[in-house]
């Protein structure tokens, strides 16, 4: 082989391994774009939420404890179900697509109802920062909304269900179940269980709806129910709406140990039961339970708890007349015919 063979395979074959190793011919695999944020923002740096949507409002603050409470007096907190990961959802919903690529500046607001938005969020950050985003029209397919950060001209598309769930908070707002005010006529019950010192304690003062009639049971005595006296009953009605007057001592108990405010299972405790309608429009029966424990420092009220399964529950501050009045029935229960 002379050497001018040799020195073509050579190249041939340095080509070949080029080919091999780089292949020139392959596809590259696309990466996918990330999906842009509509706004960005860390929930440490939050410290209020506000939200306006078709005419209603609510507003919250972050409390010295790290969570959030209704901008009211008492500073009474959302109820866990509802509020759990707002924060985090109002941190930046992800659009599917910034039409920031077809329509640089918004030159006319009317164009996606954002001159009179469907639901305006204010959100107050550290160091006196501040962020606003308007959500306005569905769009034609009814699945988003658009958007808009106050001060910027890009649009966005924010998926309807997440515009939604924010709005709803000014349209119904999240207040816990304890701090609702009910009618009296949804009242179905009412029952007293006096602090013991056993477990097993049958004692119970139960007062209950049937048929429209209201009776009472004192299951320390017996099983049998008695009719009440409606023109004390009636005064009683009223205060089962709502303790008026509740504040919260304590935001978050982290190892939930209520014992240095003398709240246990075995404490004096006040259950109310009342009728609902779900979303869906079933009837159903649901209520509150309040733990009672000692007389405050300060003040007229005593420390309270709402026993709710699975959530870390504020220590509440009831007013001392509110539940004086309420455990007085045990000792003198009113009887018809008394």
């Amino acid at each position: 082989m002379n050497l001018k063979v040799t020195f073509v395979l050579i190249i041939v074959a340095a080509i070949a391994g080029a080919i091999y190793f780089l292949n020139p011919f392959e596809k590259k695999e696309e990466k996918a774009l990330p999906r842009p944020w509509f706004y960005q923002v860390s929930v440490d740096d939050m410290t209020s939420i506000g939200v306006e949507s078709e005419g209603n409002n609510v507003f919250f603050n972050k409390t010295s404890e790290g969570t959030w409470a209704f901008d009211i007096e008492g500073d009474i907190p959302p109820d866990h179900m509802r509020w759990g990961g707002i924060a985090y959802l109002l941190g930046g919903p992800q659009t599917k697509r910034d039409l920031t690529e077809t329509k640089v500046i918004i030159e006319d607001p009317a164009e996606y109802g954002l001159a009179d938005p469907h639901t305006i969020v204010d959100i107050g950050l550290t160091f006196d920062r501040y962020l606003q985003f308007r959500l306005g029209d569905r769009t034609t397919d009814g699945d988003h909304h658009y958007g808009q950060i106050s001060g910027f001209p890009q649009l966005f598309l924010i998926a309807d269900t997440w515009g939604e769930v924010v709005s709803r908070l000014a349209k119904e707002p999240p207040y816990p179940k304890y701090y609702v005010v009910r009618d009296p006529r949804s009242i179905e019950e009412f029952n007293l269980f006096p602090p013991t010192d056993n477990s097993n304690d049958p004692a119970q003062l139960s007062f209950t709806k049937k048929n429209g009639e209201w009776v009472v049971t004192d299951y320390l005595v017996s099983a049998d129910a008695h009719p009440v006296d409606m023109s004390k009953w009636e005064k009683i009605l009223p205060l089962l709406s709502r303790p008026e007057g509740m504040k919260v001592h304590r935001h978050k108990v982290e190892d939930r140990d209520y014992t240095e405010w003398g709240i246990g299972d075995n404490s004096l405790s006040l259950e109310i039961r009342f009728r609902g309608v779900s979303e869906t429009g079933t009837n159903y029966v649901d209520g509150i339970l309040l733990l009672i424990g000692n007389e405050s420092e300060v003040g007229n009220y005593y420390y309270a708890l709402n026993s709710q399964e699975g959530s870390m529950q504020p220590v509440l501050l009831l007013p001392a007349k509110w539940v004086d009045t309420l455990s007085s029935l045990y000792d003198d229960v009113p009887y018809a015919n008394k």
